[in-house]
C-alpha cells in the first residue's frame, strides 16, 4: 500500500476550483487510484447487491452535489481527471459510508465541544485501516483548512471566522441519492458562524445520516441530520462542553437508527466522554483525552483489531482553538504508531 506521509495540501487561490481539483489528483494519482478501489471493495463486501449498481448510485451523488455548489462539484470533476480516475471513484472516496442501503458500522468518531478556559472543538477520525495512508490536510491559506483523504473534499475543518465543523457518521433506513457530506462540510465552511450553517443544513439534499458538530466563537450545536430529520442532540452558548459519538441521541433519529449497525464501541466511548468531558479546560487536556487509551480496547484512541470488534483504526484527529485560531492535526497515535506524524496551522 502507498503511504502518501500526511501531506499538507495547499489550494492557490488564483487558479480555479477545477485546476485545484486537477493539482490534488494528479500529485496523488496512485494513491488515489488504489484507495479507490479499497473502497469500491469494501462496498461490493458489504452489500453484494450492489455490485451491478454502484457506479449509476455515484453518478446520482455527483448529480446531486452539482445542483448543490458548482464548484465543489468542478473540484471533484478535477480530482477525477488529475488522477485519471472515473467521477464514479472519486465519489466513492467521498461518500462510501452513504451509499443507498449500505451499512458500514466500522466507522466511528469522537466530537467534543468544550468552553470553559478555553474555547475548543475536536474530534478522532476512526476509519477502516487501509484508510490511514491516505490521510492528508487541505488548506485554502487565510481562509479554510481541513483533515480529508487525498482524493476527498474534507472530513472536518474550521476557516478565518473560527467557525469549525465536525462529522460523526450514524446509520439509519432512510438513505437516499443526495449530495456527498464531505461537499457540506466544505461548503459550511464558506460560511461565518453556526447559524448561518444551520439554514444551508434544512436546504441540503443529504445521502446518509450523520452527527454533525457546528462551533464558533459563541457556541456549540451537535445538530444529527439524515436525509428526512435534522434534529439537535446537544448545545450550549457561552460556556459548557458536549460530546457525540456514534448512536443516535434525539428521538427523531432513535426512531429510525440501523439497530444492527450501531457502531460497537459507541455507548463506551461516550460513558468515557460523559465523564472527561467535563474536567477539560485547556487545548493539550482535550489533545490527551481524543489520544486516551482510557478503557482500551473500546477507548477514544483504537486500535485493537479482531473479529469481535469493528475492523476500524484511530487514523487521526484535530483540535481547533477559536481564539487563537491554532489548529492541531494528527495522524495515527503517538503511543502506539510508528508512523505518527503532527502539524499545527494557523488560521489567521
Amino acid at each position: 500500500m502507498i503511504d502518501v506521509e500526511f501531506p499538507h495540501i495547499i489550494f492557490n487561490e488564483t487558479l480555479s476550483s477545477y485546476k485545484n481539483g486537477f493539482n490534488h489528483g494528479r500529485e496523488f494519482s496512485q494513491a488515489i487510484a488504489e484507495l479507490s478501489q479499497i473502497r469500491r471493495g469494501l462496498l461490493i463486501q458489504r452489500s453484494p447487491h450492489l455490485k451491478e449498481n454502484i457506479n449509476s448510485l455515484a453518478q446520482d451523488q455527483f448529480n446531486e452535489t452539482k445542483a448543490f455548489d458548482n464548484e465543489l462539484s468542478e473540484e471533484l470533476r478535477g480530482i477525477s481527471d488529475g488522477s485519471g480516475c472515473p467521477i464514479e471513484d472519486i465519489i466513492i472516496i467521498n461518500n462510501y459510508t452513504d451509499f443507498r442501503d449500505i451499512n458500514l458500522p466500522e466507522e466511528g468518531c469522537s466530537t467534543i465541544g468544550v468552553n470553559t478556559e478555553q474555547r475548543l472543538s475536536g474530534q478522532t477520525w476512526d476509519m477502516h485501516s487501509t484508510a490511514k495512508n491516505y490521510v492528508c490536510i487541505i488548506e485554502n491559506p487565510g481562509k479554510w483548512t481541513v483533515f480529508s483523504l487525498v482524493g476527498c473534499l474534507g472530513m472536518m475543518g474550521a476557516n478565518k471566522d473560527s467557525l469549525f465543523v465536525g462529522v460523526n457518521n450514524m446509520n439509519t433506513t432512510d438513505a437516499k441519492p443526495g449530495i456527498v457530506w464531505p461537499a457540506f462540510v466544505r461548503k459550511s465552511l464558506q460560511k461565518k458562524n453556526v447559524e448561518e450553517v444551520m439554514i444551508l443544513a434544512k436546504s441540503t439534499s443529504f445521502t446518509g445520516a450523520h452527527n454533525y458538530l457546528f462551533s464558533d466563537l459563541l457556541g456549540s450545536r451537535h445538530q444529527e441530520i439524515s436525509p428526512t430529520r435534522n434534529e439537535t442532540a446537544s448545545e450550549f452558548k457561552n460556556k459548557g462542553t458536549i460530546f457525540h459519538t456514534n448512536h443516535c441521541l434525539t428521538a427523531g433519529l432513535i426512531e429510525i437508527e440501523e439497530k444492527l449497525s450501531v457502531n460497537s464501541t459507541s455507548k463506551e466511548r461516550f460513558k468515557l466522554l460523559e465523564s472527561a468531558v467535563p474536567k477539560i479546560n485547556t487545548e493539550m487536556e482535550l489533545i490527551e483525552l481524543l489520544q486516551s487509551h482510557e478503557g482500551y480496547p473500546k477507548s477514544i484512541c483504537g486500535h485493537f483489531q479482531s473479529g469481535a470488534q469493528d475492523p476500524s483504526i484511530t487514523c487521526g484527529g484535530g483540535v481547533f482553538n477559536h481564539e487563537t485560531k491554532d489548529f492541531f492535526f494528527w495522524r495515527g497515535c503517538p503511543k502506539e504508531d510508528s508512523t505518527y506524524k503532527e502539524i499545527k496551522i494557523k488560521l489567521s
